[in-house]
């Protein structure tokens, strides 16, 4: 597993207290699913092994698996979107599985008119927390393609988390590894109780050496609060923030020097612990 982590040798002595103060949440639990949702966007051209996977499945359990061929980035986020509706009507909750492209900027994949284009990260943010909403905050995003683990760091846009995990190779693979590696990571995946750790080791000894990495988005949100948090209780940062609001309070109303100081001199810019707290409730459904 590749953990983001802080670089602590930054914090002072008191935010590193501060930071080892904090609760921290759980890494894994068992996983909670209904189905696989296969999206496949790939070139014609090109091995669908979206699709042999969906057949492998069918095999060994019908209807476990829905298949769906996508031609442009248009068709994909209406995939997603058909999960999401499912899910709200009848309380599916799938692993979706996208086969397509990737890099650090998002996923690629055909437009439709017989050229390429990309899905970047940031698009797809709000439709993966639209579908996790629906699964009440269970969704597992496995992304099977060249190195598309690394859109990961995009997805940590709140209020709502996009996913609970997500799972992709950490490096480029080849079709043939790849299929290897998926197969393996669904047949362990069918166990009582799944837990992606000993998924993601099962699948990596199957992909020809390219390891299959997961990343507890749990661990992502707690890392991006907390320096949040610890940044905003700097000094600097205080400061820069009450001239923000200096400014705006002498532009947008009719106080005084001497009022818009005394305002300021009872207000903290910083992230108060019950601020903390709702913040992280909301974005994993706590608070609903």
């Amino acid at each position: 597993m590749c953990e983001g982590k802080m670089n602590t040798r930054d914090l002072t002595g008191d935010e590193q207290s501060l930071l080892e103060e904090l609760p921290k949440p759980p890494v894994e639990s068992v996983n909670k699913s209904t189905n696989i949702w296969i999206i496949e966007w790939l070139p014609t051209d090109e091995q669908h092994t979206g699709q042999l996977l969906h057949e492998w499945m069918q095999e060994r359990r019908s209807r476990w698996s829905k298949y769906s061929e996508c031609k442009s980035s248009t068709e994909v986020l209406a995939s997603i979107k058909d999960a999401t509706d499912l899910a709200e009507r009848t309380g599916m909750i799938p692993v979706l599985h996208i086969e397509a492209h990737g890099n650090k900027d998002g996923l690629g994949g055909p437009n439709g008119k017989g050229g390429e284009e990309l899905l970047s990260w940031e698009r797809l943010t709000d439709p993966l927390q639209r579908l996790n909403f629906a699964t009440n905050c269970n969704l597992v995003v496995v992304i099977a393609a060249c190195i598309g683990f690394a859109g990961i760091k995009a997805l940590t846009r709140s209020p709502i988390a996009p996913a609970v995990a997500l799972v992709g190779p950490d490096a480029e693979i080849s079709p043939g590894d790849l299929l290897s590696g998926t197969k393996e990571f669904y047949r362990r995946w069918m166990d009582n109780e799944p837990r992606l750790s000993e998924i993601t080791d099962s699948a990596s000894r199957e992909s020809g050496g390219v390891y299959f990495d997961w990343e507890p988005y749990i661990l992502l949100a707690y890392q991006s609060l907390a320096e949040h948090l610890i940044i905003s209780l700097r000094k600097d940062q205080q400061d820069m923030q009450k001239d923000r609001l200096r400014a705006r309070m002498s532009k947008e109303t009719n106080l005084s020097e001497v009022e818009i100081e005394s305002r300021l001199a009872q207000y903290s810019p910083a992230i108060k612990g019950d601020q903390f707290q709702q913040i992280w409730d909301q974005m994993f459904l706590i608070d609903i």
